[in-house]
């Protein structure tokens, strides 16, 4: 069954500023409510029937949240869940070493080839994330998915969709709240119908 499938990243979280948050689990900050509230309220042109997220409070807690409002079930998935970064892992970019500075920049190049140090591998977070959509697609029909989730986990989708490398990474930026929606056919290439990358007003 064809579907359209929105996947909206998480907003701003607490402490953001400082450091770069992977399996780390801050919350929202009141900013990243609004953030996400705005998206959601964008998102009432299509009803949602299915909603997933990663299980880190900065997605989850929102997505309990619109489902409830919803009177659908979350479908609840560690799968979903950022990649492990490592080292740097909610660590204030203050206190990195020269080294994590220099593993950084070549994890940007290419997250394949280059993994972070004490960190999840590429083929090994992409793996979790291909398995986690496909057993949510299977769990049941749904004319419009949204998945709350992670930049990471948002190009790991959309770069295995498409057939493209992790070195092509970058060409999927997300700002917080930022969101990609695609119409979805397993016996097709996924289409992107759009990209949203700016910041929803608070409302």
């Amino acid at each position: 069954m064809a579907f359209r499938l929105t996947l909206i990243r998480h907003g701003v979280a607490q402490g953001a500023e400082q450091a770069i948050f992977g399996h780390s689990n801050p919350p929202l900050s009141t900013l990243g409510r609004e953030q996400l509230a705005a998206r959601w309220a964008e998102l009432s042109a299509h009803p949602v029937d299915a909603i997933a997220s990663s299980t880190l409070a900065r997605a989850a807690d929102f997505a309990l949240d619109a489902a409830m409002s919803l009177g659908i079930a979350l479908h609840l998935e560690r799968g979903f869940d950022e990649m492990n970064l490592g080292s740097i892992d909610g660590k204030a970019k203050a206190d990195w070493s020269a080294a994590e500075h220099a593993a950084w920049d070549a994890w940007q190049h290419d997250p394949a080839a280059h993994p972070l140090p004490g960190g999840e591998t590429w083929d090994a977070f992409n793996l979790r994330v291909q398995t986690a959509l496909n057993t949510w697609i299977a769990s049941g029909e749904a004319e419009h998915r949204v998945l709350i989730a992670h930049q990471g986990t948002i190009k790991a989708i959309l770069l295995s969709a498409l057939g493209l490398p992790a070195a092509r990474h970058s060409q999927f930026w997300l700002a917080p709240a930022g969101c990609i929606t695609l119409w979805w056919d397993q016996d097709w290439p996924p289409m992107i119908l759009g990209i949203q990358n700016h910041l929803p007003d608070a409302r």
